[in-house]
């Protein structure tokens, strides 16, 4: 084995070991969105890659540019490592928030569905407000119509919701929620009109 190749050999471990402890330790920072650790980590990751680089230059002759063609490499891998986690970390947590507001915005619509079904359940409501019941009605029917189309919104969002038009498909089913607990409103109080 060559002498300048042994003689620059703990330069190559050093400059390994820091490329190697450097992007967990990023990946670790990037993870809990702590910039401050983020800066120190990769300052030192850095400043340990350079004194390998140098101590190389220092030990053999020509050491220095392979040390530092191996770190370029391997720093190259670490960032394309870190950024498919990040990427990937990302895209996690906003299909966690996409699937919350599903959740939140089903609890809204099974809300108006139960108080609306209970009209039907209950013998003296449905006396008090018969309109609510009956889809003839101008009011109770745009409900039934919200209704579905509330339906069909929520079965949307949950389909796209891994997908890149995940946002859209949540914005059309709040909406559609939201038209629902406005029709919701509409029928009731015509309904009260009528029965008053």
């Amino acid at each position: 084995m060559d002498s300048g190749f042994l003689a620059a050999l703990p330069a190559l471990l050093l400059a390994a070991a820091a490329v190697g402890l450097t992007a967990p330790a990023l990946d670790s920072a990037l993870r809990r969105e702590d910039g401050e650790r983020l800066f120190w980590v990769g300052l030192t990751g850095g400043l340990a890659v350079v004194a390998a680089i140098a101590w190389a230059g220092l030990t053999a002759p020509g050491a220095a540019a392979v040390v530092g063609l191996l770190a370029l490499g391997g720093s190259a891998g670490a960032w394309y490592w870190l950024s498919r986690r990040h990427r990937a970390r990302k895209r996690a947590r906003l299909q966690k928030l996409r699937r919350r507001r599903i959740q939140a915005l089903a609890r809204r619509r099974e809300a108006v569905l139960l108080e609306w079904g209970s009209y039907e359940l209950d013998p003296w409501k449905g006396v008090e407000f018969p309109g609510l019941t009956d889809v003839r009605e101008r009011e109770t029917g745009l409900l039934a119509r919200a209704a579905r189309e509330a339906l069909s919104a929520h079965e949307a969002a949950q389909s796209a919701a891994e997908g890149d038009e995940g946002d859209e498909a949540v914005e059309r089913y709040g909406s559609a929620v939201g038209e629902l607990e406005a029709a919701w409103e509409r029928a009731r109080t015509a309904a009260r009109k009528r029965a008053g």
